[in-house]
């Protein structure tokens, strides 16, 4: 007969185990964002992301079954630590925004990031390039763009009725998505640059009401 002792033992070693396997798991997955951002989604293979992570090549092929899995829940987790950060910064607004209030929560967001790490939303940007053409990770990226709208809709004023407010919400993330790609491409532009070209559109599509 197996005393108390015994089992506890054993359900303290197997929840060792899943913390260690969930913490490797994570490392690969934060590589193979790495991987999507220096070299695209044809660069990701499980033997890329190996060396990158510093695990076995047999490590990756445990966590992940084939290629597209990886690419699956690279995407998942990336989209999961944007959530988490883009959450929190929305979470701990107060009240309604005016037009330059939610073009500073917006460049907080977005461009502040962009600047200071081009490497990670050029691996955003692969992501949905990659959706473009493999449908395995098409409805990973609906979920992303869903997930910003939703946030993009908190954050702006009162719209001009006369504009469907949908539409209203796809064209400012669409700006965002459009100068957050030019920022990283050309190197040239600065945040300020960033939100001054958004305010130019939000204060258009956002007037103050008479």
């Amino acid at each position: 007969m197996v005393d108390a002792h015994t089992v506890k033992d054993r359900t303290m070693s197997r929840q060792a185990r899943t913390v260690t396997g969930e913490r490797k798991r994570q490392q690969i997955l934060d590589a193979s964002v790495h991987v999507f951002g220096t070299g695209g989604a044809v660069a990701v293979t499980h033997r890329a992301v190996a060396k990158v992570a510093k695990v076995p090549l047999g490590s990756t092929t445990y966590y992940f079954t084939d290629r597209d899995d990886l690419l699956l829940q690279t995407m998942a987790h990336a989209r999961q630590a944007e959530s988490n950060r883009l959450h929190a910064i929305v979470d701990s607004l107060d009240g309604p925004l005016s037009v330059d209030a939610c073009v500073e929560v917006l460049t907080e967001m977005f461009f502040d990031k962009t600047v200071a790490d081009p490497l990670y939303d050029l691996a955003l940007f692969e992501m949905f390039m990659e959706a473009t053409r493999n449908i395995t990770v098409r409805e990973e990226a609906r979920e992303w763009s869903a997930m910003i709208g939703a946030l993009v809709d908190r954050v702006l004023p009162p719209s001009d009725p006369a504009l469907p407010r949908d539409a209203v919400v796809q064209i400012v993330a669409c700006l965002v998505d459009g100068l957050m790609l030019e920022a990283v491409s050309n190197g040239e532009l600065t945040v300020a640059d960033l939100a001054e070209r958004l305010k130019l559109v939000v204060e258009r599509l956002c007037p103050p009401l008479q």
